[in-house]
């Protein structure tokens, strides 16, 4: 079944949503918390910490309530809107915070706790049921690949004009903040910006997508508990769900590390400008774009095991070379556009790789839960989705924990007026770089194992057509 490039857009523009809320969370959040307001990073972290803990809940909670809803709007749409309300306005809440306030370290710590979770449940809300509906639009192997190449771009394009919003908006350079992002003052309409996007994207997306309200796989799903956690123990015990799950767990691990201290290396080590970080945005987006028309055209002719395990070693390999090469002294001075060009070739090689990582790790996730279900008997989309709904929160969480950490652990400075040393910045360099890239090993060798091809995944649909 091929899916029309409209309904395509309409589906894959709700990831704009989940796009702007993991741009802030990732490269934003902990700055803000942290280099502005003045929480301590370890507070930082354990607020994160304490989310990640209620998501691990929420997140399969989600998806199997979902699965099993039955409603004229289908099992999707409803929790759609839903969501809509604790999505954007926590987010709103959590940058309305004023550093005029002079509020005390627990009662930071509370509000920010308060509405990072507040956020998160609302995107849970929203965002696994909308995985969960792309996944049930089609069960073609290659389509399957196209739909979710186009929700990735849209979500990489909701974070990149986030992004470009924050430089050249919000955040320009001024005599008193550079960059600008040290600016306490213009964080509040940021906040409100990015929830007025999330609001749109989530509307665009349900009643652009209501024809696929209904699901066309056939299934009696019922809230029986015990019948729930027998089905959910055989998805759980799928050996391709297992390796997916731990696998991109150890990506996000590795890439959200590094995402997270990115802001850091960007004002501290390079000491670009905020002009400069706008520039990158180009770069980004050609990189995505990349992904978007090279992935699907890949999966005609390659395994998505291959491509996949091919993205792993671009993105482990490839980010810490211009930090090795400007530590001995081979590239242009710090904070020049000379030195901004030459990070150029490394940074949309590495974008490109990620992106075409997530493309087919969604669409791998959507082969899984066809054989969970042949071995279930029973769709649970939602659940399998869900899981991905929580390594995505794992990845800006697990990135905002390590993070803070590793800055408390390298005593980096806090404050908007900082001055790190020469020692604190290499090892800085070496958190972000090199230490994030070997990690990458980790989920080269886990997906190494994964064993659903094309073939495997024909024989699937030809026993759940025969049912």
């Amino acid at each position: 079944m091929t899916i029309k490039a409209k309904e395509k857009f309409f589906y894959s523009s709700g990831a704009i949503a989940n796009g702007v809320k993991s741009d802030a969370f990732t490269f934003f959040l902990l700055f803000f918390y942290s280099n502005v307001i003045g929480l301590t990073p370890g507070l930082a972290s354990l607020a994160i910490f304490i989310a990640l803990l209620v998501d691990a809940v929420t997140d399969p909670l989600m998806g199997v309530i979902s699965d099993r809803t039955k409603h004229r709007l289908g099992r999707r749409h409803p929790y759609f809107l839903l969501g809509i309300i604790p999505m954007a306005l926590s987010y709103f809440m959590l940058f309305s915070i004023q550093t005029s306030w002079e509020l005390p370290q627990n009662l930071l710590f509370l509000w920010m706790l308060t509405f990072v979770l507040l956020t998160r449940l609302g995107m849970t809300i929203f965002d696994v049921p909308h995985r969960s509906l792309g996944s049930e639009m089609t069960r073609s192997y290659t389509e399957r690949t196209k739909i979710f190449a186009a929700r990735e771009l849209m979500g990489w394009f909701g974070g990149l004009f986030n992004a470009l919003l924050a430089y050249t908006v919000f955040f320009r350079d001024t005599p008193d903040f550079i960059p600008g992002t040290k600016n306490p003052d213009p964080w509040i309409f940021y906040g409100m910006t990015g929830a007025t996007i999330m609001c749109i994207a989530v509307l665009v997306t349900y009643f652009g997508t209501l024809q696929y309200k209904h699901n066309p796989i056939k299934d009696s799903q019922i809230f029986n508990l015990k019948k729930i956690f027998s089905q959910i123990l055989i998805a759980l015990k799928n050996k391709s769900f297992l390796t997916f799950f731990f696998g991109y767990l150890f990506i996000a691990v590795s890439w959200s590390m590094s995402s997270s201290l990115q802001i850091y290396m960007t004002t501290y080590f390079w000491e670009f400008k905020s002009s400069m970080l706008a520039s990158y945005l180009g770069v980004y987006v050609a990189a995505t774009f990349s992904a978007f028309l090279l992935t699907p055209f890949l999966v005609s002719y390659l395994e998505k095991r291959t491509i996949l395990l091919l993205a792993i070693t671009l993105a482990a390999v490839i980010p810490p070379i211009p930090i090795l090469l400007k530590i001995y002294g081979y590239l242009p001075p710090m904070g020049t556009w000379d030195l901004f060009a030459v990070t150029i070739p490394f940074v949309f090689v590495a974008n490109l790789s990620l992106s075409s990582s997530s493309i087919i790790r969604e669409s791998m996730l959507g082969d899984i839960s066809d054989e969970v279900e042949l071995d279930s008997g029973i769709g649970q989309q939602g659940l399998m989705y869900a899981a991905s709904s929580l390594i995505g929160k794992l990845n800006t969480g697990i990135g905002i924990l390590i993070a803070g950490l590793a800055l408390e652990l390298i005593n980096f400075p806090q404050g908007a007026s900082v001055d790190p040393s020469s020692q604190e910045l290499f090892s800085l360099a070496m958190v972000q770089g090199p230490l994030a890239g070997f990690l990458m090993s980790i989920p080269f060798i886990i997906f190494y194992t994964y064993k659903i091809d094309r073939h495997h995944h024909a024989k699937i649909i030809k026993a759940l057509d025969a049912r």
